[in-house]
């Protein structure tokens, strides 16, 4: 016998377009436990693609170069609950940021972070800059953008975690053991350059690297070049990090230790970074074995 449909409006829809949109389900009577469920999973296959289809429409429209990831803190958080994090741990596939996006996913949303790419916006401001008009007759003209000013990268709780504990565990044992009955410019020296190596790492794995714009026009530089997972033009020396789910301006490497991306605009302060991390580093190994007994 052939079944019987009626229209069944989809309650809670998550676009506006999806309002009055009807679905032919098969009619039930209400002792019905199979079509019930049937009905269901129905609804969780409607909103799944729903949920589908506007992660790839944020992707598409987000104004930075930012590949395909979750929308929010709180998807990516419910995309690893449904997944049961870290399952593939041993496997070839496994995402090497699953554990950390994990944790950004249950700090982000109490933070009120925002999210670009892998990497979590803590503060915005506003910058005036001036840019060619498309209209020839305009010439340049000033616009208003959002400009990055503290972000960090998808491998934060490593900076967080580790990275800091351990630079300020060795000076403060150094403080505690190397320091007293040094000279004041010794004391004051090492002081310096202790403050120096936390803010240099700070400078590092707290600013933005080089995260670039969308740029959907070809360019006039042959140089520059499309890329797919960003859906984007990259200018020369440009490179999509698959790990921060953005392009990075003159991209090096992506390094856990300072949880993020080194590109153009934190290469300076890790450069800095690692020097001072050696020279503290024998200086404190100095100080705490007393090779500097005389001064």
């Amino acid at each position: 016998m052939a079944k019987k449909y009626r229209e069944t409006t989809i309650p809670g829809q998550v676009e506006d377009d999806l309002s009055g949109c009807v679905e032919l389900v098969p009619a039930m009577d209400d002792g019905n436990e199979n079509g019930s469920e049937d009905r269901e999973v129905l609804i969780d296959n409607l909103y799944e693609k729903e949920r589908e289809m506007a992660k790839v429409r944020h992707w598409e429209e987000h104004p930075y170069s930012v590949g395909l990831v979750e929308t929010t803190w709180s998807d990516e958080l419910t995309r690893h609950q449904q997944k049961k994090c870290c399952d593939d741990i041993c496997m070839s596939e496994m995402e090497p940021t699953c554990g950390c996006l994990y944790l950004s996913g249950l700090v982000c949303p109490l933070l009120g972070a925002k999210r670009v790419g892998n990497m979590a916006v803590l503060k915005e401001s506003v910058e005036n800059t001036m840019e060619d008009s498309d209209d020839e007759e305009q010439g340049r003209r000033r616009v208003s953008r959002k400009k990055i000013s503290i972000v960090v990268g998808p491998y934060w709780p490593m900076l967080v975690c580790i990275t800091y504990p351990l630079i300020l565990g060795v000076s403060l044992a150094t403080a505690i053991k190397g320091i007293p009955g040094r000279h004041p410019l010794v004391i004051a020296f090492w002081c310096l350059c202790t403050a120096s190596l936390c803010m240099a790492l700070f400078g590092v794995g707290c600013r933005d690297p080089g995260i670039l714009p969308r740029r959907r026009e070809a360019h006039s530089d042959p140089t520059w070049r499309w890329n797919e997972r960003a859906r984007t033009y990259l200018p020369r020396r440009a490179v999509y990090d698959p790990d921060c789910a953005v392009v990075i301006e003159e991209f090096d490497h992506t390094c856990p230790w300072t949880g993020t991306a080194i590109g153009k605009k934190n290469m300076a302060s890790f450069q800095c970074f690692v020097s001072l991390v050696f020279f503290c580093l024998i200086m404190d190994i100095f100080l705490l074995t007393g090779s500097f007994a005389g001064l």
